[in-house]
């Protein structure tokens, strides 16, 4: 799935896309259909989904906001996490294609370095 913000004229200034993997759609579907149909709170699963999809496109204009954790992608692309309630988003940029890959969304005490 690739989601664009705004268009803007200079390159420079041009936002990133965020484009998300097929695993963190799926990771994401298993999180919304978890807290909706297990815990019976389809509300907040989406309303949990509304502000972490709104957290991420706040990296279309400053996707090195978030600390990098020390892992690389296949293409060597540096791993950053984003801490949202009580989740981990996993996201790696793509400078010259100007794009934010987002990799995972896993819950926090799951060890998702290792995956």
């Amino acid at each position: 799935m690739l989601l664009r913000s705004s268009e803007k004229n200079l390159d420079s200034n041009k936002p990133f896309e965020i484009e998300f993997t097929d695993e963190c759609i799926e990771e994401m579907l298993d999180i919304y259909e978890y807290i909706s149909n297990h815990l019976k709170e389809n509300n907040i699963a989406k309303r949990l989904m509304t502000e972490v999809i709104d957290k991420i496109l706040d990296l279309a204009n400053a996707p090195e906001i978030y600390v990098k954790i020390g892992k690389v992608d296949k293409l060597k692309r540096e791993y950053h996490r984003m801490v949202f309630k009580k989740y981990v988003i996993l996201y790696t940029i793509d400078f010259e294609k100007r794009k934010v890959y987002i990799s995972r969304m896993v819950y926090g005490r799951r060890n998702y370095l290792n995956n």
